[in-house]
């Protein structure tokens, strides 16, 4: 269990007199007030309803002969409300004879006094009526509990992915608890953690914790046991990082560990605005169930997430070049097919840079085909950034690129590619000592060209860039229209 002792969730009893006659409301008052109840008043029944609606009290004291609407149209009334919770009804009446009684409690009262008023009479009534309450709100808890438990269980069988799973529990647990912040946190290291789901924030995945900061979470993985914090500013758990935590003096933290085999594999973090009540103990051991059904979820999280890792990572290789991080030569043909048949339907300009290396293979001769790589990959890294983000930057080949550059006329692709041919020439490669870096370039776009597919247009881009080369290089040559 936890290291601190965790107080039951105690609400302070609250008592509504709905009563017309102001020396009964003083003698009611008297009596519950000074013996420890909350007490608010009402002089006629719609007064009393509207009182109820907003402040939910525990239990009801009403009159039967009020003006207006009469204490039993009040009874009725109140039992077609909409509640939190059930409130008991005690009539309190001068009439009280067996035919009263018997129709009042008919109408939905709980019980009945007749006055004069005895003390220890009504409070005797009200404590029992008390007791009956919280045992109804105990059945009504222990039922919505179960309720989300299941929901948590049916949810890990019938989906696949954690992710799912896991902001089902953390929107389940944050209901039960009335927590403003439920999480689960996934502990790599003792120092380091991830948030996977947050019901306060459905899109939070993978968030990265410096645990230093976190010392009720390093504790709960050092005890494997669970950790209440009900006054988070005073407590010394929380001395280390008090400075961090000023905004979150009326918070109560509850962190119940995730444990497999021995080892925290995560937590449930929950906080709430209950500094003076906490959490009670039936949360605890509810969260506790949660926790020890969840690490299944957990440990699939974990796996799910080192699978697609390696899923990504397969897709990234099949299309990229895996010197540059460039797209490869089938990836561009994929797509420029795509951009060219996308240009035709809506009639919007296309253009195609290709470009090549002047004179690489003197580099690879010269300084080695180490050298010749570092060079590849800083002109690729140039390229990316002399393009627009909705440009397609690929390999072509060897030494060559080209760039896909959609809704893009032959004026502006001639711009870009001189852009990134002055890039090339007038930067500074690594290993390089006297070479100077210089590249040729072709261009060509359609409609202009007239291309009647992509195979056309990276033919007239490779004859531009062809002319390039026999012009000299370091040059940027259109396709002849």
């Amino acid at each position: 269990m936890s290291t601190l002792e965790i107080r039951t969730n105690v609400m302070k009893n609250k008592v509504l007199i709905i009563d017309d006659n102001l020396t009964n409301k003083a003698i009611l008052e008297d009596i519950l007030t000074s013996n420890g109840y909350e007490t608010k008043f009402a002089q006629d029944g719609g007064e009393g309803l509207r009182i109820i609606s907003d402040w939910n009290p525990s239990v009801i004291l009403l009159d039967l002969i009020m003006p207006g609407m009469d204490g039993r149209k009040v009874c009725r009334e109140i039992r077609e409300m909409k509640l939190p919770s059930r409130p008991s009804i005690i009539i309190v009446s001068m009439q009280g004879d067996k035919d009263t009684i018997v129709s009042t409690l008919s109408d939905g009262a709980d019980d009945f006094i007749v006055k004069p008023i005895n003390e220890a009479e009504l409070i005797a009534r009200v404590k029992a009526q008390l007791r009956i309450s919280d045992f109804y709100r105990q059945i009504g808890e222990d039922k919505r509990n179960l309720e989300s438990i299941l929901a948590i269980t049916s949810a890990m069988s019938a989906t696949l992915d954690p992710s799912e799973v896991l902001n089902t529990i953390v929107t389940k647990v944050a209901g039960v608890t009335d927590a403003v912040r439920c999480s689960i946190v996934l502990i790599v290291k003792d120092d380091e953690g991830y948030v996977l789901a947050s019901h306060e924030d459905p899109s939070v995945k993978e968030l990265k914790l410096d645990l230093s900061n976190y010392p009720e979470i390093r504790q709960v993985i050092n005890t494997k046991s669970p950790l209440a914090v009900e006054d988070i500013m005073n407590n010394p758990i929380m001395s280390v990082v008090k400075d961090k935590v000023r905004g979150l003096g009326d918070m109560s933290l509850l962190i119940v560990p995730i444990v497999f085999n021995d080892e925290v594999l995560g937590t449930l973090f929950l906080r709430t605005k209950r500094r003076e009540q906490g959490f009670s103990q039936k949360e605890v051991d509810f969260c506790r169930i949660v926790a020890n059904s969840s690490f299944h979820a957990l440990k699939n999280a974990r796996l799910f997430e080192k699978v697609s890792r390696e899923k990504d990572y397969l897709k990234e290789i099949a299309v990229k070049d895996q010197l540059t991080s460039l797209y490869n030569h089938n990836f561009f043909y994929s797509r420029l097919d795509e951009e060219f048949e996308r240009a035709v339907r809506y009639e919007t300009p296309l253009s195609l840079i290709m470009m090549d290396i002047d004179n690489f293979k003197n580099i690879n001769d010269t300084y080695g085909h180490r050298i010749g790589d570092i060079v590849l990959k800083e002109i690729a890294a140039m390229i990316r950034r002399g393009v627009r983000k909705t440009d397609i930057v690929a390999r072509y080949g060897g030494e060559e690129f080209a760039v896909v550059l959609p809704h893009t006329l032959l004026k502006g692709a001639v711009d870009e590619a001189e852009r990134i041919r002055e890039l090339i020439e007038s930067h500074a490669y690594a290993g390089l000592v006297n070479n100077r870096i210089t590249m040729s370039f072709g261009v060509a776009s359609y409609p202009q060209k007239g291309a009647m597919n992509s195979g056309d247009l990276v033919n007239h881009a490779d004859d531009a860039l062809y002319k390039a080369k026999w012009s000299g290089k370091n040059c940027v040559k259109v396709a002849e229209g």
